[in-house]
């Protein structure tokens, strides 16, 4: 039985489940593989993979939950999201490999995430993508739609080498912001000043 357990730093609970709670998530994530679109051919090791990634994450404890949230949904939504991750991997893969577009796979999943801080920071920052670097912008469009790499390259209508380099500018833009100093204040008045008003 999948139960919390507290952190001594704090934060979000941690799932502690056992090995025969990962392996009975294995009927789900068929199921949720093939919704997604995988091909029955690829679901054995896919769904392989994402036991192991499950169970070794439970043991680091980077499986977390809320306490809105019971520890069984916590888990088979981390569960899900390793499997689209895996999912999605092995597209890009084959998408270099027999041409099959990596939007083959329908949609992430839907989790319940315990702390929003992160989507915020994500959203703060894709707009300010949107309106200080409008031609960079559209490459994380493509991007949160999971069009990356030659695929990408060719929706926007560039070479391989000219994708890459507007990639890097991107991240080295991202990565000024991330970096950037906290905004000075305005001087406090001194007491000439505040004599002075008087």
């Amino acid at each position: 039985m999948s139960r919390y357990h507290r952190p001594a730093g704090g934060g979000a609970p941690v799932v502690v489940a056992d090995a025969d709670e990962v392996v009975r998530l294995r009927p789900t994530l068929t199921r949720y593989l093939r919704k997604i679109g995988v091909d029955e051919l690829y679901i054995p090791d896919l769904i392989q993979e994402t036991i192991a990634t499950t169970w070794e994450a439970l043991h680091e404890g980077r499986v977390r939950g809320a306490d809105n949230l019971k520890p069984e949904q916590a888990l088979r939504g981390f569960a899900r999201q390793t499997a689209w991750n895996h999912a999605a991997n092995l597209m890009r893969r084959a998408s270099m490999r027999f041409e099959i577009p990596m939007s083959a796979i329908r949609s992430p999943p839907d989790l319940v995430t315990p702390d929003p801080m992160s989507e915020i920071e994500a959203r703060d920052l894709l707009a300010w993508v949107m309106k200080s670097r409008p031609k960079l912008a559209y490459i994380v469009l493509l991007a949160a739609r999971g069009i990356i790499g030659p695929e990408a390259a060719r929706a926007m209508g560039h070479g391989l080498t000219a994708h890459y380099a507007h990639v890097q500018k991107l991240r080295a833009a991202l990565r000024t912001v991330s970096t950037a100093p906290a905004p000075k204040q305005a001087p406090r008045p001194g007491w000439k000043q505040r004599k002075a008003k008087r």
